[in-house]
């Protein structure tokens, strides 16, 4: 079990990722008028990378608390969801099946 002072510091990750993220796209990268190339690659590539590193790190975080609380044990639960997602996907084809009848001029 992680601690939570790890736990801390997984969260100060994905915090620090995606703040730097918002910095990057909102103020460094428009604002930047050097004519270094690789500083403007860098610009245009690092963004990318921030979320992937974040998420992740968010995942670290949240998944062990889901394990905890009795919402895991929801998403476990296949077979109470199945008559639903069954009942939700006939409606949907039912659905979308009158519209192209309807469309459909005889």
């Amino acid at each position: 079990m992680k601690t939570s002072r790890s736990l801390y510091y997984w969260f100060a990750l994905f915090a620090l990722c995606f703040i730097t993220y918002q910095q990057v796209i909102d103020n460094i990268r428009p604002n930047y008028i050097g004519n270094n190339l690789t500083v403007k690659y860098l610009l245009g590539i690092a963004p990318n990378f921030f979320p992937a590193i974040g998420i992740p790190a968010l995942f670290v975080v949240l998944i062990p608390q889901m394990k905890q609380t009795s919402l895991w044990d929801m998403v476990e639960r296949k077979k109470a969801h199945r008559s639903k997602f069954n009942f939700s996907s006939r409606t949907s084809i039912l659905g979308v099946y009158s519209s192209i009848v309807n469309k459909i001029k005889f």
